[in-house]
């Protein structure tokens, strides 16, 4: 027959929450047994599958006093004594450096770059504050529980917890790092009530960092470099640009066409941009019989632009093509009838339409740009009739596609007269337009 004198528990790795003594299950437990309760632990006496006791930090005799069953009496008539019980461990120190993490990004929608994913990684720390309760609750019948079998779960609460409070506090991804302190101790504050639900107590809670995907890590470089972004001026100058600085590199794209392109831009970059291509001398090489090589009146040289003439004969589906490849736009060719889809923004892509068979009155050929901006609200019909006169390039109609009629943000350009620059800003202008339209009034990117 097997009964206890001493009964103690030495946690050699400091992260068990609970031990059984003993491990395997129950025992008799012999009248004047020694209990010995460490400092940082909290011993439970189950008999019959229920709490009996509590004992403290300390040193006890186990008697018929206090345990009214322990006595080697009542086990005489049976092999096994049938009043068996053990002891219950409970780890009252902090358990510190628990780590969390997301195991998948966390969607939510930020003020500035819209739908964003994020990635969050901290530590906490939690201690137990009722022992029986987190028994009853999670431990059962289990000889023993660690961190490691726990920390899975509450993670998972952890995350749960932590998602609806960014997602309800606003914060925008710019401004989060300053709020880490607030956000940590929130997040104590919401968390704390379903840890007490296991009889635990949530001490500390640090966020190490909430991180967004590397595209959007990209889009914040972009917006340090370029702070207009939102800008339709600027943002069409800084597409144009960006294409006429690739565009001599296109196989096949021609050096007319760049120097078309990049006469046009000449016109819109800022002055100061525009004085330094005045004043540099090898922007446009000068052979001894050119007009660069004439001097002016006070000595300066002469640009010659006889080459520009060549730019507007250029075939507009090839212009198109080719600033399709510089810009990074992806192109669906169906023929007469084509699809870009155009990156506006860090994680938002808006589709521009473009149909090569329409003519105007008279027979000339008519290029025809559209981006849908979804579906229309007849409450809105009139307003938008006024906003038309607000926008650069096109306008708001309706457009006949899929069997559906939807809002689209139209403009024609003549095709004899489409030089790159003004495909280019016609392209870009409709595809911000229509992307700005679905943000504010949709709230999603329906490309």
């Amino acid at each position: 027959m097997f009964r206890l004198e001493v009964i103690d528990y030495i946690d050699q790795t400091g992260q068990a929450l609970v031990a059984r003594v003993p491990e395997s299950g129950t025992a008799a437990i012999k009248a004047g047994a020694q209990l010995i309760v460490q400092q940082n632990q909290e011993a439970v006496f189950f008999r019959d599958g229920r709490a009996m006791d509590r004992f403290g930090p300390g040193r006890y005799t186990l008697s018929t006093a206090n345990i009214p069953i322990l006595t080697s009496v009542l086990t005489i008539p049976w092999e096994r004594s049938p009043f068996q019980a053990c002891v219950y461990f409970v780890g009252k120190q902090r358990f510190i450096d628990q780590r969390w993490g997301t195991r998948n990004p966390i969607t939510l929608k930020d003020p500035d770059f819209g739908i964003v994913r994020l990635r969050g990684f901290g530590k906490y720390s939690f201690r137990v504050v009722d022992a029986p309760l987190l028994i009853n609750e999670v431990v059962g019948t289990q000889g023993k529980l660690t961190t490691d079998e726990i920390s899975g779960y509450l993670r998972d609460v952890l995350m749960s917890g932590l998602t609806d409070l960014i997602a309800t506090a606003g914060i925008g991804l710019l401004q989060m790092a300053a709020k880490f302190d607030e956000l940590s101790a929130a997040a104590r504050v919401k968390l704390g009530e379903q840890f007490s639900k296991f009889g635990l107590e949530l001490t500390d809670f640090v966020i190490n960092s909430i991180s967004p995907p590397e595209e959007v890590q990209k889009a914040i470089d972009a917006r340090s470099s370029m702070s207009a972004i939102q800008d339709l001026r600027s943002y069409t100058v800084y597409q144009a640009a960006n294409g006429m600085g690739r565009l001599g590199s296109v196989e096949g794209g021609g050096g007319a066409a760049a120097i078309g392109m990049g006469a046009g831009i000449g016109m819109m970059l800022p002055p100061i941009l525009q004085e330094a291509m005045r004043q540099s001398p090898a922007a446009v090489p000068a052979g001894p019989g050119s007009a660069s090589a004439a001097a002016a009146p006070g000595g300066a040289r002469k640009l010659d632009f006889s080459q520009l003439s060549i730019a507007t004969e250029a075939d507009p589906k090839a212009s198109l093509r080719h600033l399709a490849q510089a810009s990074g736009w992806e192109l669906a060719d169906n023929g007469d009838h084509w699809q870009l889809t155009i990156a506006v923004g860090a994680l938002r892509k808006q589709i521009v339409h473009v149909d090569f068979t329409a003519k105007d009155d008279v027979g000339n050929s008519v290029i025809s740009f559209w981006s849908s901006c979804g579906a229309l609200e007849p409450r809105h019909a009139l307003m938008l009739l006024r906003f038309n006169s607000q926008l650069v390039h096109g306008a708001f109609a309706l457009q006949r596609h899929e069997d559906n009629e939807i809002l689209v943000i139209r403009g024609n350009l003549l095709a004899d007269t489409a030089d790159p620059l003004e495909l280019t800003r016609t392209v870009t202008a409709i595809a911000w337009q229509a992307d700005e339209f679905e943000e504010q009034l949709h709230g999603t990117d329906v490309v």
